[in-house]
C-alpha cells in the first residue's frame, strides 16, 4: 500500500505542474483542431457516393477525431526522457531512488495522461458535434468496452515508447526506430482504418501490436458489437502485456550492464 501510495502522490504532482502549462495545452487544442478540419473536408471530397468500406461520412470523421485523440491526449513523450536520461548518465543516479524507475516514469506520465485526456475528451465531443452531429452508432453500451480498449491503447503506446527508449543501452542511436514505430501506427489504424487496407495487408495488420494502438478503440467507438469485443480486447491485452513483459526485461538487463560495467 505504501508503495502503491508513493506512486500515486507522483501522479498527482505531475498532473499539477502540467496544469500550470496552460499555454501549451491551447497550442494543441488549436492544432488538433486544425487537424481534424483539414482531414475533415479531405474525407468529404473522397464521399460524395455512399460509404466506403462499411464505413459512412459521419463514422469515418469520428474515428479520425477518436484515433487523434489518442495520439493527441494519450501520447508520450517518454522515448525522448529516457533517451536523454540513458545518454546523459541520469538514469545512474534515478536507478538509485527508492521507486522503480520504469514504474516512476509511468506515475509521472499518467498525470500528464490524465489531464490531458479530460480536456482534449471535451474538445473532441464539441467538434465532432460541431463539424457531423452526433454519431447514432454509439450507445451507452458501449463506453465500457471503449474505455477498457482505451486503457488497453494507452498502456501498448507507452510501454512499447519506454521499450524503444531503453535500446538506447545497446545501440548508440535508436531514433530510427521511434520513427518506424510512429509511422506503422500512423499508416495501420491512425490515419485509415485497418479495412481500408488489401486484403493480405489487413491480416498482417492485425497480427501486429500497431494498429491495436489507434484503430481497435477507434472502431469499437464507431461501430461496436460483442463480437467485436470479444475479437479486439484480448488482442489489445495480449500486447500491452507482451509490451510490459519486453520492457522489464530490457530494463532488468541494461540495469544488470550498467552495475557491472559502473556507469
Amino acid at each position: 500500500m505504501r508503495k502503491t501510495k508513493k506512486y500515486l502522490t507522483i501522479a498527482r504532482v505531475s498532473l499539477a505542474n502540467a496544469v500550470q502549462y496552460r499555454a501549451a495545452l491551447i497550442s494543441r487544442f488549436c492544432f488538433y483542431t486544425l487537424f481534424i478540419y483539414v482531414f475533415m473536408s479531405l474525407w468529404r471530397a473522397i464521399y460524395q457516393e455512399g460509404s466506403v468500406h462499411g464505413y459512412s461520412y459521419v463514422q469515418i470523421v469520428w474515428y479520425l477525431i477518436m484515433t487523434e485523440f489518442i495520439a493527441f491526449a494519450g501520447g508520450t513523450d517518454i522515448f525522448r526522457t529516457m533517451n536523454e536520461d540513458v545518454k546523459s548518465g541520469a538514469i545512474a543516479y534515478m536507478i538509485g531512488r527508492p521507486t522503480h524507475y520504469v514504474f516512476y516514469q509511468f506515475a509521472s506520465s499518467l498525470g500528464q495522461i490524465f489531464l490531458k485526456l479530460l480536456s482534449f475528451g471535451v474538445l473532441a465531443v464539441f467538434l465532432g458535434f460541431v463539424f457531423v452531429g452526433p454519431l447514432r452508432t454509439f450507445t451507452l453500451v458501449g463506453l465500457p468496452p471503449l474505455l477498457i480498449s482505451l486503457t488497453l491503447s494507452i498502456t501498448l503506446n507507452y510501454f512499447f515508447h519506454m521499450l524503444i527508449g531503453l535500446s538506447a543501452f545497446v545501440m548508440e542511436d535508436n531514433f530510427a526506430i521511434y520513427l518506424i514505430y510512429q509511422k506503422l501506427c500512423f499508416m495501420l489504424g491512425m490515419f485509415l482504418p485497418v479495412e481500408f487496407l488489401p486484403a493480405w495487408l489487413q491480416r498482417v495488420a492485425k497480427s501486429l501490436p500497431f494498429s491495436y494502438v489507434s484503430w481497435a478503440p477507434a472502431k469499437i467507438f464507431v461501430d461496436y458489437s460483442p463480437e467485436l469485443f470479444r475479437e479486439l480486447i484480448p488482442r489489445q491485452a495480449a500486447w500491452a502485456l507482451v509490451s510490459i513483459v519486453l520492457t522489464m526485461a530490457l530494463y532488468s538487463l541494461s540495469v544488470r550492464r550498467l552495475q557491472v560495467n559502473g556507469g
